[in-house]
């Protein structure tokens, strides 16, 4: 049976809701966070189907979790690491029927699950942007120029 994205992760996210304990452990939080990004995550028994998280749902997906189980959120999303696979996290994993492998990032993969796209910022935008950087960093730019001619 090939479930969509959305039926995956949401197996996944009922699946790793079992670790409660070990979500109240920071570090522990973190292993998952990399174990989960830049994986592509497939259940076992399931021919074909596998999602693969974006950083920013892997780190929302770990927070969901934390929070349900009692936990503070953490901020995780772009903190390194991402794609490390900890023996703890793949033990996990394994414990729960699902396997991580890396995530081949050549071609767009149809389970990756990420954010929806958002509309641009309401406003004036770019049109009150400002065209040149500040003054400081002009200033900056030409003292550096100056070290460099000397």
């Amino acid at each position: 049976m090939d479930d969509g994205p959305e039926q995956l992760e949401q197996e996944l996210v009922r699946d790793l809701g079992e670790l409660r304990e070990d979500l109240h452990e920071d570090a522990f939080a973190r292993e998952l966070y990399r174990g989960l990004a830049s994986h592509r995550l497939s259940r076992l028994g399931n021919a074909g189907g596998a999602i693969s998280l974006s950083w920013r749902r892997a780190e929302e997906m770990v927070n969901g979790l934390r929070e349900r189980a009692g936990a503070a959120p953490l901020t995780l999303a772009q903190t390194g690491g991402e794609g490390e696979l900890s023996d703890r996290v793949a033990r996990a994993l394994a414990a729960r029927g699902w396997r991580a492998a890396p995530l081949d990032t050549s071609s767009h993969h149809r389970g990756h699950v990420s954010e929806p796209p958002s509309p641009p910022p309401e406003g004036p935008g770019e049109r009150d942007a400002p065209n040149e950087p500040p003054p400081e960093w002009r200033h900056a730019h030409e003292e550096a120029e100056r070290g460099h001619r000397q």
